[in-house]
């Protein structure tokens, strides 16, 4: 996350004067704007550095007038192309998104494990990171069979590795190390 990228999103959460249903309104209109971004034609216009501010300013005012965005988000957009940091409004909304999570109290975690865990399980993990983390935990499931057993917990920066995988390279690379003592 870029600094610039937080310093925008803390100011638009700043416009919403600390009512989160605008804010989470906001987030809803960026999110569909964001959808631009990943549409080969409009990624074409929105991050190259030699198309005019104009017809990026055009098609992101298109986005927004889809998503029922008011003045005062498409005058916050404008800004950020008019800064030239058009490449950097979808990290804006990644982290606009975040400091209202951040302020409803919720944590979002990826839970990676080799095969689909049960809903209870699911439902405990999310009880014990809430508890840790003094947070409302929300679980996103991932499979990845080559993680053997076990699971791998990621919040944010933070990961909890307790998959079979890792404990068996450990025990591998002490095993090394101890032959060549």
């Amino acid at each position: 996350m870029s600094r610039i990228a937080k310093r925008y999103a803390q100011a638009l959460l700043k416009l919403t004067a600390g009512d989160l249903g605008k804010a989470k309104n906001y987030r809803d209109s960026l999110n569909e704007l964001k959808a631009l971004f990943g549409l080969n034609e409009a990624a074409k216009v929105l991050y190259s550095p030699v198309m005019p501010n104009d017809l990026k300013k055009s098609l992101l005012s298109y986005g927004l007038k889809a998503a029922n965005a008011g003045d005062e988000l498409s005058q916050m957009v404008n800004t950020v192309v008019d800064a030239g940091r058009v490449s950097l409004l979808p990290q804006v909304i990644d982290v606009f998104a975040k400091l209202i999570d951040e302020a409803e109290g919720k944590v979002h975690a990826e839970v990676t494990s080799a095969v689909s865990l049960p809903s209870e399980d699911t439902k405990q993990i999310a009880t014990a990171l809430s508890h840790l983390l003094g947070k409302n935990a929300e679980i996103t499931q991932l499979v990845d069979s080559s993680l053997l057993g076990g699971f791998v917990v990621k919040v944010g920066d933070y990961v909890v590795d307790l998959s079979l995988k890792t404990k068996l390279e450990g025990l591998a690379n002490a095993a090394v190390q101890d032959t060549f003592r």
